[in-house]
């Protein structure tokens, strides 16, 4: 238990602001806004020995340094205020987590719960006392009370994550889907100008409008061919007609026939161009060979003539064939490696030989074929031209009849052809939005095991024991300064609700904030502190055993001096128990006389502008 005392204006609030500074506070300078000025230049760092656990450390801040002003140094090592407080959380066993600022829903980033949040809770300043955490929101306050007590872990998990995630996209692709609907629907109704489409646009009442086309075209069809029919048996002769009908028959089928060779014609023509491509390729390869063949020929004289090693000139005048004149080796009885090479590279060239064979009769058998098919197409066309001049007579004689009927039976056919290739590209747009409803109902499926791991881990967590814990803290808190100054506290018992999403806290059956008023607030915060710092020994809890309060310079509306003991001596029992002995309290005061078992730091020099 650690009591900072003095008169008004002689730094207390300051040196918990370094501290604070020391704890990762983003800033540049720890000594602005202070009464005496200079302050950041007489001073060129700070430091603070910390000990988490069994392991010491030491922390410090150099505002005068080149490039650390705003860098925390632990033994000697520079973080930025980031990873320092990622490094705090880790040492203290804080579990890193994401949550939610407000609706999960919103689509807003999640930040991580930084120790800069919780640290809010754990240092009460001087110019808060109005909240459980001022200027905080209120999501972020109760993630904070949630991860203290140890349940945050267990609330915003990765399946949490990932479940709000799916239900954004759920909720995203049902928005696009209604909308593409609304949009297709006031497109189409204008477009297909049917009945059936009148009030929206259905699957069936799309199908029903292209039944009701295809058959208004094959009804103006059947019309076409009547009153060709019609004007054939006026125009042409009857002994003429079996004639034009064999005549026309023949055409039909000369026409297909001639479709049929170009096609094949085409494909023998791309074959051959491929046949001659590789064929180029064979003969550059064995032309290569040649080259290698030549080359080899040529080099295969080349001697030894000085030795690698020292360049001196060497002569072979050794009669011992079985052992190498210049490294004195046994040569091996197999052929000689110029000998195998040259076999390799003759079986290579046989083989491009062979290929090259096999590629000149594909090619000759493609040209015949071309040859053949060009002739085909010949013989049809000059058939077809025949044809075409023995029908041209009865053409129009029949076309000089039926030319005005039968173009407007066009136009009508053509209006109702785009018509259908109309309904048949909304038909395709209906598809996107079934999709759009098919991946709604996958997204569904995927959120299933998401949501029952989800809720059954919500379910297990007992949020009534969780605020128990708090809340006896406080009220034995509430209880401890009633018996050393009975009537401090004259209201009923803090009562703590918690969830996932709310922390509500009331005194009787208010809230405590419209039940309390100034005095009796700064009891309930004194309160709420100590409840937090008796989660210290709980176990599953997270929080890490410290408290710094600036108390205000008036409690209770008059100089406190000996009168403000009552209100820490709760603290002082606490922190001396052995299960709260890695614990620690710092508190500000005007003098608190007489209170043991405190190491007190007296400060006398008062700073004034």
């Amino acid at each position: 238990m650690n009591v900072l005392v003095g008169v008004p204006n002689t730094g207390k609030t300051k040196w918990l602001q370094l501290l604070d500074y020391l704890l990762g506070d983003p800033g540049n300078n720890p000594f602005e806004g202070a009464i005496e000025t200079g302050l950041a230049e007489k001073y060129v760092s700070a430091g603070a020995n910390v000990r988490i656990g069994d392991s010491l450390h030491r922390v410090e801040r150099r505002w005068q340094e080149t490039g650390a002003k705003t860098k925390v140094f632990v033994d000697d090592q520079g973080y930025n205020p980031s990873e320092f407080q990622e490094w705090l959380l880790q040492q203290l066993g804080i579990p890193l987590l994401h949550f939610p600022r407000g609706n999960p829903m919103s689509g807003q980033t999640w930040p991580e719960l930084s120790f800069r949040m919780l640290l809010r809770h754990m240092y009460r300043q001087q110019r808060f006392w109005g909240d459980l955490a001022d200027k905080q929101p209120e999501a972020e306050q109760v993630t904070c009370v949630l991860q203290f007590l140890g349940v945050a872990e267990r609330i915003y998990t990765e399946d949490y994550a990932q479940l709000i995630k799916k239900r954004m996209e759920i909720e995203r692709t049902r928005g696009r889907r209604d909308q593409y609907n609304e949009t297709l629907g006031d497109i189409a109704r204008d477009i297909l100008s049917e009945p059936t489409v009148s009030v929206t646009l259905t699957m069936s009442a799309v199908n029903k409008a292209k039944e009701n086309i295809g058959a208004e075209i094959e009804r103006l069809r059947q019309g076409r061919v009547s009153v060709l029919e019609k004007a054939r048996d006026t125009a042409v002769p009857a002994k003429d007609r079996s004639r034009v009908s064999r005549l026309a028959e023949r055409r039909a089928e000369i026409i297909a026939i001639l479709e049929k060779t170009r096609k094949a014609m085409d494909d023998s023509s791309e074959r051959l161009n491929e046949l001659e491509t590789y064929n180029d390729d064979l003969t550059e390869e064995l032309n290569r060979m040649n080259r290698a063949a030549d080359a080899g020929s040529v080099l295969a004289d080349l001697k030894i003539t000085h030795c690698p090693a020292c360049d001196q000139s060497v002569v072979n005048d050794s009669s011992d064939h079985e052992h190498c004149f210049l490294c004195h080796q046994t040569v091996q009885a197999e052929p000689m490696l110029e000998e195998l090479g040259a076999a390799r590279l003759q079986f290579e060239k046989d083989r491009l030989d062979g290929e090259l064979k096999e590629t000149a009769d594909l090619k000759g058998v493609l040209e015949r074929e071309i040859t053949a098919l060009a002739s085909e197409i010949k013989l049809r066309e000059e058939e077809l031209t025949s044809i075409e001049d023995e029908l041209a007579p009865a053409r129009s004689n029949v076309g000089a009849l039926v030319q005005t009927e039968v173009s407007e039976i066009d136009m009508a056919l053509g209006k109702a052809g785009e018509r259908l290739r109309q309904i048949d590209r909304v038909l395709a747009a209906l598809d996107l939005g079934r999709n759009l409803t098919e991946k709604i109902a996958a997204l569904e499926i995927e959120i299933g095991p998401l949501r029952d791991r989800v809720d059954a881990m919500v379910d297990s967590i007992d949020f009534r024991a969780a605020a128990s814990a708090l809340e006896d803290g406080m009220n034995d808190y509430l209880n401890a300064i009633n018996a050393i100054r009975p009537g401090s506290w004259k209201h009923s018992a803090v009562a703590i609700t918690l969830s996932r999403s709310k922390l509500d806290i009331r005194v009787g059956q208010r809230r405590w904030q419209q039940a309390l008023g100034g005095t009796d607030t700064l009891y309930f915060l004194m309160a709420y502190q100590f409840g937090l710092l008796t989660l210290s020994d709980k176990e599953g809890a997270h929080y890490p055993g410290l408290s710094i309060i600036d108390v205000p310079g008036e409690f209770s509306g008059e100089e406190i001096e000996d009168k403000e003991n009552f209100i820490i001596q709760p603290f002082i029992d606490l922190v001396g128990s052995e299960k709260y002995a890695g614990s620690q309290v710092i508190i500000t005061g005007a003098s608190f006389k007489g209170l043991a078992d405190v190491n007190r730091q007296t400060l006398t020099l008062v700073h004034v502008s």
